[in-house]
């Protein structure tokens, strides 16, 4: 598959999931990622049995929700109520300002999660050959990327055949005056972040022989992907090379919006944003530029 057009958060909750499926029957997606760590994981799975062509993937979490592992066996990445609680940053920099001994306990604790997250994902899809990615990009930390490389050695009845690069072109896109905020905030620092970091990643994964895509699309506007932003952000793609564009098409329902719990990520997912892009998804304009992109590249 050249053209991958790809959800994440697929079983964060059952709508999330059911909104990600109608954007596959009905739209230009053809790829979500899983996340094995949710509670609506069973029911959620219980819909790909019925679209066996859509393409998944491993979202491995480290950031939200409850872990696989015994909270006291992963203590550095939850609270005292066993939830997940390390930002991204924290992460970066509890691991590269640590002494010997707290850089292997972080990279330790880590290992564990993935290695169970890993298995459980293989068990719960009934796969060996497995592709992966990360919620909020985890997996492009240097350090987290060696435990990868390590994993997919360990692992001798998985086989890692892709994991996410997300390095993406730098482009300019001012279609309204919203999309300034992407070059003056947090979006832009991500991106010249990832950029760095996905560097190192690609290495890694050509010398370990696990594919990734040429061209990446979903970081600098994240959570305000437009149909513009994707078109610029490939505007160098020369038909020859393989894609992957990220959007964040899924949201809570009504009836999950009043029992989800209240915390820093249920904003993430009843924001309007992620109703524009299921919206891009679902558009025939969309729908048309990926089968120009696939009919090309072929």
């Amino acid at each position: 598959m050249k053209i991958i057009v790809n959800a994440d958060d697929f079983a964060n909750s059952v709508h999330i999931s059911e909104v990600i499926c109608d954007c596959y029957d009905n739209g230009a997606l053809n790829a979500t990622s899983i996340m094995i760590t949710a509670s609506d994981l069973d029911a959620s799975l219980a819909l790909l049995e019925t679209r066996p062509n859509m393409r998944t993937s491993l979202h491995l979490n480290i950031s939200e929700g409850t872990p696989i592992s015994k909270p006291e066996n992963i203590a550095y990445l939850v609270d005292e109520n066993g939830k997940f609680c390390k930002s991204f940053e924290t992460v970066v920099f509890d691991y590269y300002l640590g002494n010997a001994q707290k850089k292997q306990s972080i990279k330790h604790q880590i290992k564990e999660e993935y290695k169970n997250q890993i298995e459980l994902y293989a068990m719960k899809l009934q796969k060996t050959d497995i592709s992966l990615d990360s919620h909020q990009h985890y997996h492009t930390i240097p350090f987290v990327s060696d435990i990868l490389m390590e994993l997919s050695c360990e692992l001798q009845d998985i086989h890692f055949t892709y994991i996410r690069v997300p390095q993406e072109p730098f482009f300019i896109c001012l279609d309204s005056l919203k999309d300034i905020k992407n070059y003056l905030g947090l979006n832009i620092i991500k991106h010249l972040l990832l950029n760095f970091f996905s560097h190192q990643l690609r290495r890694k994964l050509v010398a370990n022989k696990i594919a990734c895509s040429d061209i990446f699309a979903g970081v600098l506007f994240t959570g305000h992907m437009t149909y513009l932003s994707i078109v610029k952000a490939l505007a160098r793609y020369d038909y020859k090379q393989s894609v992957e564009i990220l959007l964040h098409p899924a949201f809570l329902s009504e009836a999950e919006d009043k029992v989800w719990a209240e915390d820093k990520f249920k904003e993430f997912y009843i924001n309007q944003h992620r109703k524009n892009e299921r919206d891009i998804l679902l558009s025939d304009r969309f729908q048309a530029f990926i089968k120009k992109l696939n009919k090309a590249s072929v």
